[in-house]
């Protein structure tokens, strides 16, 4: 987590634990499982630690309160779903499957059922989806919107460096790695990578 959460003791954030769990059983409930209260307690530290990528110029200030702190964090968390969601609009202007069904199906599907499942006030460390699709250099180690706005520009990255070339030329490479590759849950790039080295050096690779 981030250094913000060195200011606070764990007793500074129960207030807030105790409103999100009003809100999230609408008062209806004087308690929650004891899973529950702890991702409610992931949510209160996952907002928080948000806020440092917004207000690095308020980090010295002593006088924030925990609550202040999780206010302005969790408004960033926010504002970071909705740019990951303008960037995701932006890549399916231009996203190509080349014709894998894996590729497809995670990009088109299951990205947006993140956005669409996604909650970032109760549950923002939840990933949703598995993602299906491997991408290389993904941080394991970060969540939520976090993981999903690496995963969205590993991809964006991707698309960029496939679309330097022909349609035709990344999709007759991949036939050569497979026939079917369309089946094959595979990185397109580094398949397309492999033969290009392949076809440079002269070195079979199917």
């Amino acid at each position: 987590m981030a250094d913000i959460l060195s200011l606070f003791d764990m007793e500074d954030l129960l207030p807030i634990v105790a409103r999100l769990t009003d809100e999230y059983t609408s008062k209806e409930s004087s308690s929650v499982t004891f899973e529950r209260a702890r991702k409610l307690m992931a949510a209160v530290m996952y907002a928080m630690a948000h806020f440092e990528t917004r207000n690095t110029s308020l980090m010295g200030q002593n006088d924030l309160s925990a609550e202040e702190v999780y206010k302005l964090g969790y408004e960033a968390v926010l504002l970071k779903v909705d740019t990951v969601k303008e960037k995701y609009k932006k890549l399916m202007t231009f996203f190509d499957g080349y014709n894998n069904r894996n590729y497809k199906d995670t990009v088109e599907k299951a990205i947006p059922g993140f956005f669409k499942y996604y909650d970032p006030k109760f549950t923002p460390m939840d990933n949703i989806i598995t993602m299906d699709y491997p991408v290389f250099k993904l941080n394991m180690k970060l969540e939520g919107i976090d993981l999903i706005s690496q995963y969205i520009d590993a991809i964006w990255n991707e698309q960029v460096y496939l679309q330097a070339f022909s349609r035709e030329y990344v999709v007759s490479k991949l036939k050569e790695f497979h026939p079917k590759y369309e089946r094959e849950f595979i990185n397109l790039k580094e398949i397309f990578l492999m033969q290009l080295r392949g076809e440079a050096g002269g070195i079979e690779t199917t």
